[in-house]
């Protein structure tokens, strides 16, 4: 879809994290609605103007991929992004390569050919996300040193403490896949933390409780690819996170469709099947990811193909197509 209406993007202004990749242009009141997003991917732009800019300067995670060239106020309204994405950068002037440079930023991406400029200029940068991939387990005191830090990628970590999940008092972004299982202690002091995004992937069993939890959290985004199967409960209680992936699910319930079907933002990319009542739920889905698809009838294309935003395979796709073209 290379557009979108003001309707829509108000309606998926509220979620947590949203991809319009397949989106080529947007106005500058959609650019102000989307800016609301905290993750925004609109890598299908090729242009953008220094207001939208300016406008998109609010996002905390940025993607622009699709953008070669960029203006020296763009360069300074973006520099204001906590992390950007611009891998698709030909070429930067030098003054660009050192606003960029000095950005305090979380994380910041660019193409390797302006990869070199940009090093040129950087000398100390002070990034404010730390990766531990390998570490197991850490101490009180180093959950303590890492408590003035907004994201943490702690992937490594097979066990992490109720009083350390407390330190992290600041932490907007949370990825901890290493563990495989939490408690309801921890559950809870995950909900009382500042998060837009939390990552628990190397779950593979969550309680009704857990669910019910997390779903009382500040949490927008929360990934459990893990989890192979859940409860009608759970089902009911993760409806209520805006944006939700849940891409390790082999199956559904009909009740559970319809529970998913209040979340704005759903990915359930390792269903290989539906049925036509799951279809018509999911049916209200804002944005809905179901690559996972082998097979579909026509009255599900025709049911799919209402969801404003569908990702689907390519081997599906030429039927919602049909649907979507009478």
């Amino acid at each position: 879809m290379p557009s979108i209406t003001d309707a829509h993007a108000q309606s998926l202004g509220q979620v947590g994290a949203l991809e319009l990749n397949g989106v080529t242009s947007i106005t500058d009141s959609q650019a102000e609605i989307l800016s609301k997003v905290s993750l925004l991917e609109l890598n299908g732009l090729t242009s953008i103007t220094d207001t939208q800019a300016e406008i998109l300067s609010k996002v905390e995670k940025l993607h622009l991929g699709g953008l070669t060239l960029i203006t020296d106020a763009q360069v300074e309204s973006l520099s204001k992004v906590k992390q950007l994405f611009l891998e698709g950068l030909t070429s930067l002037t030098d003054s660009q390569a050192e606003t960029l440079s000095k950005l305090d930023r979380e994380h910041f991406r660019v193409s390797k050919n302006v990869r070199p400029l940009i090093d040129k200029y950087i000398g100390k940068l002070q990034l404010k996300i730390i990766r531990i991939n390998d570490a197991g387990a850490m101490t009180d005191a180093q959950a303590e040193s890492l408590s003035h830090l907004s994201e943490l990628l702690l992937s490594g970590l097979k066990t992490i403490t109720v009083k350390q999940l407390e330190s992290l008092s600041k932490v907007e972004q949370l990825t901890l896949n290493g563990l495989n299982t939490i408690t309801d202690e921890q559950a809870e002091s995950l909900s009382h933390l500042p998060l837009h995004t939390l990552e628990l992937n190397g779950l593979t069993s969550i309680t009704d409780a857990q669910a019910e939890i997390l779903s009382r959290s500040s949490v927008g985004h929360l990934e459990l690819f893990g989890l192979t199967s859940i409860t009608d409960a759970q089902a009911e209680s993760l409806s209520k996170i805006p944006s939700l992936r849940l891409n390790g699910l082999t199956s559904i319930t009909d009740a559970q469709a319809v529970s998913l079907s209040k979340v704005a933002m759903l990915g359930l990319n390792r269903l290989t099947s539906i049925t036509i009542k799951q279809a018509e739920s999911l049916s209200k889905v804002n944005s809905l990811s179901l690559k996972g698809l082998t097979t579909m009838t026509k009255a599900q294309a025709a049911c799919l193909s209402q969801v404003p935003y569908l990702t689907i395979s390519e081997d599906q796709q030429w039927l919602i197509d049909r649907f979507k073209n009478k």
